[in-house]
């Protein structure tokens, strides 16, 4: 039985690192791979995908799947830890024009150092961490967990 992995990298800048390192994981058929790519212009040959989804859409895969990985925006991280499944975040980083600054990798090392949440910033870790898919899944819904990191967003 293959691993449900979805993908989601949010709308504002291409994460083509993410999705290039997506596509060659999804050469591995033990994976089925839904992600949606925002503005890439990357041609992909293993995994199924689409720009954008619908928040009703979002919602559909963020349940279907078995892991999910994620960009480190704030909603995203919410909407996951309110979910309660295993995920990864992978902050898009200033350096390679994924974003003006690096504020998601300092929303991850504080979400790290309070709540032992797991992150990676180098693609060639992903794989590690998906085969390892109970990567933040004791992470539960918690109600004051998610009223305390609000205060960190």
């Amino acid at each position: 039985m293959s691993t449900k992995i979805f993908v989601t990298v949010g709308s504002t800048y291409p994460l083509n690192r993410l999705i290039k390192e997506i596509d060659k994981i999804g050469e591995n058929k033990s994976y089925e791979i839904f992600a949606q790519i925002g503005e890439s212009d990357l041609i992909l040959k293993n995994i199924a995908f689409k720009k954008f989804l619908t928040y009703m859409e979002m919602q559909s895969k963020m349940k279907w799947a078995d892991l999910i990985i994620s960009h480190a925006g704030a909603g995203s991280i919410i909407e996951l830890l309110v979910l309660g499944k295993p995920f990864i975040l992978f902050p898009r980083l200033k350096k390679f024009g994924e974003a003006v600054d690096d504020h998601q990798v300092e929303i991850c090392k504080a979400f790290e150092k309070k709540y032992n949440i797991k992150y990676t910033t180098e693609q060639t870790k992903l794989l590690d961490l998906i085969k390892n898919k109970k990567a933040n899944s004791k992470i539960k819904k918690n109600s004051k967990l998610l009223e305390e990191i609000k205060k960190i967003i």
